[in-house]
């Protein structure tokens, strides 16, 4: 790479001949050279830009160590002016034989007992003492190593000695290949499709599915599987030897979008060669993706002049332009073969009848246009697949015969807040996704009852009281879907049924997600407790409810969030001996967020907390065992808390009473091997009227605390203190806020020695 960097930063090469300078010289007409590249755009405007200029030209974060490609790039260079200059900033240093092999250790031989298999490792050694420190390198070969046995490591090895010698020292972008080599022949057909999204985007994991799906690269299971499950398989196989990174997910592992590193997009494009294409397609593209409205219009005459097209994606944002209604047509009339077409955000008003003809159509995206109707001819699209119509907000109807697509597996509607579903939808019995369902009156509840595939997110609105909820409230299929992973409940009116309402819409004990907006019944339903595999609940606007339903047992779930509960009084309506007597209190719970409960007045609606003056060993109160965070805010009548002496990440106090959380203090230091809250790093104090000094212990037991932020706390004065807080114990502090404290008068000893507390530090 040096070299290569050398050479470049010292203009074209002295030793190269005046023939072949002249045969250069000849063909540098920059329309002529653009012509043999496929994408002409922005080397079009590199090559005008310098031709017969003095630059100075800077590539930044370059990773291309290939020579044939930095020769073909010099040559687009070559008419700038004598002087001119490139500075590569590639600098990088690969990791130490030492981490190298640490890296290579975790990942091949994690959870298996070859670390003792002396030839495995010797093997190992050697492979990775060829992947010159590159952490990428050693990453993809790992992963693939770590699915293969003996006999595959040894043909691993030998094809990343052969790739040494012929690469001349080694090539990242050729040992990813070796990873891409052992894969299964049914997802090595999958992920040359990949490429078809540009680099660094976010791509969306059921998107992804639904067009493989469309282009049959999912088979058929033998056993039953259903497809989407086979897809998922799939992504979780890529996923797993790190073919896509930066993953986003609900937080318990189920994957929602994920990107690509650019050498893996590099491995793609290559294997997919001229199948698929971005912003540019000739006579053997069958795939290809623009990127803006524009770049599409620029090829619109090869589009016409291909016909083995199958596959049209705008990678664009929610817009890009606008596509006129004759260009679609256009479009539609010379891709007959078409399977997969996106056009969304672009601004369609109207879609033309012409559409029914592209009877191989499988996946339709109309997304973000503001269409008001669709043509009738669209059920004439018998192999339709996939349906997108996120946010076509001005649409308010579908075909009456759309129902009759055999093959229609996802309506996406999310954002279609005018769209009433058509009736006969419980004849849908295939339907995976269906993420919105709007509940007017009379708007058909009993339509659910058919849809028992439903699965990912199903958001169901109410906007008006049924009229008869005793006969409209029979929609117990929802139990049913036992692929459903999320469900949202939205209420928009005063209802007098919604307690049956809720007990109708009792959802699969599989379910993991629940939101619940605006109920206005005054209890929940008893399901609510046996939702045995929920991860995450949020309750929010519930006005009417006074208490919850026993929730501590649930074993898996992790975040609870309670949102302006105005008429909550407590949390659970046991007794807290019964609860404290019970096996296991809330055994999951990371993260508790209570906002906005005025009348909230303790955890256990009768529970007299213990005097610990008395019984300085009393240990009645339940703990929660692994809650990391904890936000409490708006609650000021509250006066009794469990115990939370492990949180890490965060605890936020904001017009709330301290009394409460002295307790965590008093009761848990005596019971605890380390000390409470002795592993919090960020803490918040602000708005709470009753705090005169904080409790005893609190400071100098936070000795893992970072950030400390004490805010409009009236009667506080941490100067009385100076002699009770040990300051001085928070030595990893470095960042600081006292705000609107007019009884400080001083700052608490110890503060004035710290070096850890950084510029911000702030003392208003």
């Amino acid at each position: 790479m040096k070299t290569i960097a050398e050479k470049l930063i010292n203009g074209i090469d002295k030793d190269d001949s005046m023939e072949l300078m002249r045969k250069k010289r000849r063909k540098f007409n920059p329309e002529v050279l653009m012509g043999q590249v496929h994408n002409m755009d922005p080397l079009r405007e590199i090559v005008n830009k310098v031709y017969q200029k003095n630059f100075l030209l800077v590539l930044d974060d370059l990773w291309n160590e290939n020579y044939k490609n930095w020769n073909d790039f010099k040559s687009l260079l070559i008419g700038g002016a004598k002087g001119s200059k490139i500075v590569i900033t590639y600098a990088l240093k690969g990791l130490s034989k030492d981490h190298s092999w640490s890296l290579f250790e975790k990942i091949a031989f994690r959870n298996r007992l070859e670390t003792n298999n002396p030839k495995l490792v010797e093997i190992g050694r050697e492979i990775v003492d060829k992947c010159q420190g590159v952490p990428l390198a050693i990453e993809s070969i790992a992963n693939a190593l770590y699915f293969e046995k003996k006999d595959g490591w040894l043909k691993i090895k030998d094809k990343v000695q052969e790739n040494v010698i012929e690469q001349g020292g080694g090539n990242t972008f050729s040992i990813l290949r070796l990873s891409y080599d052992p894969l299964p022949s049914y997802i090595k057909g999958c992920f040359p499709f990949c490429s078809l999204f540009p680099k660094a985007y976010e791509i969306d994991k059921m998107t992804l599915i639904q067009l493989w799906m469309a282009h049959g690269l999912i088979p058929l299971s033998n056993n039953g599987e259903q497809l989407d499950d086979i897809a998922d398989e799939y992504i979780n196989h890529l996923l797993c030897r790190s073919f896509f990174d930066e993953v986003r997910d609900y937080g318990y592992g189920q994957v929602l979008k994920f990107k690509m590193h650019d050498f893996y997009h590099d491995l793609a494009l290559s294997i997919a060669g001229a199948d698929c294409r971005l912003d540019y397609l000739d006579g053997k593209t069958r795939h290809v993706s623009f990127s803006s409205g524009s770049s599409f219009t620029k090829t619109l005459s090869f589009v016409k002049a291909s016909s083995k097209v199958c596959t049209i994606l705008f990678t664009h944002g929610k817009s890009s332009g606008a596509m006129e209604e004759s260009t679609l047509s256009e479009l539609i009339e010379s891709l007959s073969r078409l399977r997969a077409l996106d056009i969304h955000g672009l601004n369609i008003k109207i879609m033309p009848n012409s559409i029914g003809k592209l009877i191989h159509l499988k996946y339709l995206d109309l997304s973000f246009n503001p269409l008001k109707t669709l043509p009738d001819s669209i059920t004439a699209l018998l192999n339709l697949q996939t349906l997108k119509l996120q946010e076509c907000c001005n649409l308010e109807q579908l075909p009456r015969d759309i129902t009759k697509l055999v093959s229609f597996k996802h309506l996406d509607n999310i954002g279609c807040s005018k769209l009433r579903l058509p009736r006969g939808l419980r004849k849908m019995t295939g339907l995976w996704s269906l993420p919105l369902f709007i509940v007017r009156n009379n708007g058909g509840l009993w339509e659910l009852k058919g849809l028992n595939n439903l699965r990912g997110t199903f958001m169901i609105q109410i906007l008006e009281q049924l009229e008869d909820a005793n006969s409209k409230c029979k929609a117990k299929n929802l139990r049913e879907n036992q692929h459903l992973e999320r469900l949202d409940l939205t209420w928009a009116h005063q209802g007098v049924h919604d307690e049956k309402l809720l007990d109708s819409l009792q959802p699969h004990p599989n379910l993991k997600i629940l939101e619940m907006w605006g109920y206005t019944g005054v209890t929940f339903s008893n399901w609510l407790s046996s939702i045995e595999n929920l991860v995450n609940l949020t309750l929010s606007k519930c006005d009417r409810c006074n208490h919850l339903p026993p929730l501590s047992e649930l074993p898996f779930l992790e975040t609870l969030r309670l949102y302006k509960m105005k008429g909550l009084e407590c949390i659970s309506d046991c007794d807290m001996s019964e609860e404290v007597s019970t096996v296991s209190f809330f055994p999951s719970l990371k993260s508790l967020e209570i906002c906005g409960s005025p009348n909230l007045k303790g955890w256990w609606r009768s529970a007299s907390m213990p005097d610990h003056q008395q019984h300085p060993n009393d240990q009645s109160l339940p703990s929660f065992p692994c809650l990391s965070s904890f936000w409490i805010r708006e609650c000021p009548n509250m006066t009794s808390m469990p115990l939370f002496p492990y949180l890490e990440k965060f605890l936020s106090l904001n017009n709330v009473s301290i009394k409460p959380f002295q307790e965590t203090i008093l009761l848990s230091s005596s019971s605890s091997s380390s000390s409470p809250l002795s592993k919090l790093k960020t803490m918040e104090i602000s708005s709470t009227e009753d705090v005169v000094s904080l409790p005893h212990g609190w400071i100098s037991n936070q000795i893992s605390l970072e950030s400390l932020y004490i805010w409009r706390c009236k009667e506080l004065n941490l100067g009385s203190d100076v002699d009770k807080m040990e300051w001085r114990h928070l030595n990893r502090l470095n960042h600081l806020e006292f705000h609107s404290l007019p009884k400080l008068n001083s700052l608490p000893a110890g503060l004035q020695n710290f070096a850890a507390v950084d510029s911000e530090a702030y003392l208003t």
